[in-house]
């Protein structure tokens, strides 16, 4: 679809608060064919010190702006961005606050841009009590001071979808002030709602969800985050893919095949990758034995050394780990806490052993395709930045703001398809992808991408366990 000039230049300027910047050069790929700089999906990456501070003092120009903490920047010491459900920032600093005396601080600026197109910051500053403030109530006082005279039908429009929201979702405010700071936010998630809308190239609709109202903080209680770590992935052999014998199926889904648990909610802890590795082995196993069990991720948390826990891991770390532990548990057996905690793996309860693992041909998504086909769902990592929005439909977002080498999130692809919209002429392909923020996101817990142009990276780390 054609984008129009205004919209791409609002949602541009959105990407560079949200979006971590692409590498200015393509570096060399290891073994494994990593475009992450070996840094893990799920943990925590450096940030550019002259770009955190940029953003730093946008985001103090509009708290100024919305009455919010007033603080000036003196020296920015280091920064890293994590991807969590949304974006988490932390630039180490000296400030100086309004009455003029410094300090040194971590400022953490969180968004998730689903809930509201402002971001929560949180200022922790030295022998001081942390300062919470958000920017969607400077926006709002910005909005007041330059803007006196409202367009009331826009009002009632918002007043009318906020009135049922609260219908839908039956929420009940304590009071007016409450209900108020709840539209506010609702009515910043309506504007970056109509950003996405816009410029969306496939079939995707970004809409209200029952989050819509919620801060990052009560929202993350609910969806969880995943984070990034620092590193190294330890490669695999490559795969050899078999060919297919005849026409590849025009759609398939292990799902009706029985070989996909139920989608699971890693909460608030970085452990994507666990997910996505789990949900790799149930389906072999499931496909091997005819037996569809769900396997624990709390193990891998607690007895994977090779990986961080809570603060990210890589898929080819978990398999290898997995095989020198001795196999996994079944999660009734070793259920999640969505926290590390000491090992307490029993070799006589582990039911599936893994000998090895591969990696796909980067970049050949028909390989992918025949790959499912044969030996059953694929473990990938993937840029989420359009994740973040996603309501339903074929997700086909403008790759300036879902680049293949920024992959955070570790995701499980289970199947594949073929939206037609023949009165628009326009046919699109897309992947089915299970997620791990539970079945109230997305399409019941599944994310569908556009599949045949590398979309968001699908295709940069896929990968599969091979059973013993």
């Amino acid at each position: 679809m054609k984008l129009f000039a205004a919209a791409t230049v609002a949602l541009f300027l959105l990407a560079i608060i949200q979006t971590t910047p692409a590498d200015a050069e393509d570096q060399e790929l290891s073994r494994s064919r990593r475009s992450l700089n070996d840094v893990p999906v799920g943990g925590r990456k450096p940030y550019d010190e002259k770009q955190a501070e940029e953003q730093l003092q946008r985001t103090l120009d509009k708290l100024t702006a919305g009455e919010g903490p007033h603080y000036r920047i003196v020296k920015v010491y280091s920064a890293t961005r994590q991807v969590v459900s949304g974006t988490l920032t932390r630039i180490d600093a000296d400030l100086v606050d309004s009455n003029d005396a410094q300090r040194r601080c971590i400022v953490e600026i969180w968004a998730q841009p689903w809930l509201e197109q402002g971001h929560e910051v949180t200022f922790k500053c030295h022998n001081q009590p942390a300062v919470h403030a958000r920017h969607s109530r400077s926006v709002e006082w910005a909005e007041k001071k330059t803007h006196k005279k409202h367009n009331h039908h826009t009002l009632n429009k918002v007043d009318h979808l906020f009135h049922k929201f609260q219908v839908k979702y039956k929420r009940r405010y304590a009071n007016s002030a409450e209900h108020q700071m709840r539209l506010r936010i609702f009515r910043q998630s309506l504007k970056t709602i109509q950003e996405l809308n816009a410029n969306e190239q496939g079939s995707a609709k970004y809409g209200i969800t029952e989050f819509a109202d919620m801060t990052s903080t009560e929202y993350a209680q609910r969806a969880g985050l995943w984070q990034r770590s620092e590193g190294k992935p330890t490669g695999g052999a490559a795969a050899v893919v078999p060919a297919y014998a005849g026409e590849l199926p025009k759609e398939f889904d292990w799902r009706q095949k029985n070989a996909v648990t139920h989608v699971k909610n890693q909460g608030q802890c970085g452990s994507c990758w666990a997910f996505s590795v789990t949900g790799n082995i149930e389906g072999a196993y499931a496909i091997k034995t005819g037996d569809l069990q769900e396997f624990s991720e709390q193990e891998l948390l607690d007895c994977d050394s090779k990986d961080s826990a809570c603060n990210g891991g890589l898929m080819d770390n978990a398999y290898k780990a997995i095989k020198d532990i001795g196999g996994l548990e079944y999660e009734s057996e070793y259920p999640y806490e969505g926290k590390k905690k000491q090992c307490h793996f029993n070799r006589t309860l582990s039911h599936v052993q893994v000998s090895g693992f591969v990696d796909l041909p980067k970049g050949n998504e028909t390989a992918m395709q025949e790959w499912l086909l044969t030996n059953g769902p694929i473990s990938i990592g993937i840029n989420a930045n359009a994740m973040q929005f996603y309501r339903g439909g074929v997700s086909h977002p403008w790759s300036p703001l879902c680049s293949k080498k920024n992959l955070d999130h570790g995701v499980l692809i289970v199947g594949y398809g073929v939206s037609d919209y023949p009165n628009f002429h326009k046919t699109l392909p897309y992947w089915i992808v299970k997620n791990s923020w539970g079945p109230r996101w997305g399409e019941q817990g599944y994310y569908r991408v556009y599949r045949g142009d590398n979309t968001c990276g699908v295709s940069e780390m896929a990968t599969s366990a091979l059973l013993a």
